[in-house]
Formats: C-alpha cells, sequence, structure tokens
C-alpha cells in the first residue's frame, strides 16, 4: 500500500493499480522505515499535528519520543484485516458513550461547541445559548461530568474556557 502525506499533514492510503494525484509539496511512503526516514528530521509538533489529523483516534498533545510517535501512526493507518473486522472486541474499547442531547436543542449546540479542538469560551457559550454564566456551569456539572464526560476548564488570555477531553 502506498501512503501520500500531504503538505497540511494528511496522510492518505493511494491505490498502487489508480494512483491519484498528489500536490507537489507531499511526500509518498510505503513502509515504517520510509515513515521514519521521512519524519527524522520533523519537529515532534509536526508528528503530533499528522496524528491528531488521523479520523478515529484520540488526539494527543505530545508524545514520549520520536520512535513511539512514527510506530504509532504507522499501526493507525494500516488497514484493518478481515479479523480485525469481525473481532468481538472493539478496538478502542475505554471509548465513552456520547450524551444524547435532542438535535438542534441548546444542549446540543453547547456540546459541539465543546468538542472543538480550542473548545469554547464562557462569552460563546452563553452567547450560543442565551444562557446565564451560572446555567453554563450547571450544564456542564449536571449534564456532562455526570454522564463520564470529561470536561477540563482552564484560562486562555484571561477568559474561561471549557473543553471536552478526548
Amino acid at each position: 500500500m502506498l501512503f501520500h502525506l500531504t503538505t497540511d499533514d494528511y496522510i492518505r492510503a493511494i491505490n498502487e493499480q489508480r494512483p491519484a494525484e498528489t500536490d507537489a509539496g507531499g511526500s509518498t511512503f510505503t513502509s515504517e522505515q520510509e515513515l521514519h526516514a521521512l519524519a527524522k528530521e520533523w519537529p515532534m509538533k509536526r508528528l503530533v499535528a499528522i496524528w491528531n489529523r488521523l479520523p478515529g483516534v484520540p488526539a494527543v498533545a505530545r508524545f514520549t519520543d520520536r520512535k513511539t510517535a512514527i510506530a504509532r501512526i504507522w499501526r493507525a493507518i494500516q488497514p484493518a484485516t478481515e479479523a480485525d473486522r469481525h473481532s468481538a472486541r472493539p478496538r478502542h474499547s475505554k471509548a465513552q458513550p456520547r450524551p444524547v442531547f435532542r438535535e438542534g436543542s441548546k444542549a446540543a449546540q453547547v456540546y459541539t461547541l465543546l468538542c472543538r479542538p480550542e473548545g469554547a469560551t464562557l462569552h460563546e457559550i452563553r452567547k450560543q445559548a442565551g444562557w446565564q454564566a451560572h446555567t453554563v456551569r450547571g450544564f456542564i456539572s449536571r449534564n456532562l461530568s455526570k454522564q463520564s464526560c470529561k470536561v477540563r476548564s482552564f484560562e486562555r488570555e484571561g477568559e474561561r474556557v471549557y473543553r471536552l477531553k478526548t
């Protein structure tokens, strides 16, 4: 299998019989060793960005070392075998069920804001839902924290920010 790394750090699998058009700045590789050779001079932040753009993987803030990062990326992009598709054990067994909110409701809108990688400021949530600050905090405590959703709260540029941990 041939893989193409785009200039925006997305990895695509390319069918070798019908090569897809690739952008000029991208790179291709077919093995973990080739990926190691490509990535030996890259900053670790780029490996984190590549990992976080892979579908279906939990986002990370950093890797312990380059070898671990490349090995994890390589395993994640491998196509699933027939045995993997039919195994009784799910691939990510620690995945928490997503809370269910009525589509279009204020709760669903707030949940969508909190799922963004950058999170949402208290002001953004209040503006979107039309809630008071204490209502936002109550929603997070009552509806998310008690449904096993991990919510991270921190300050960014003097403003309170909330984000769901993945």
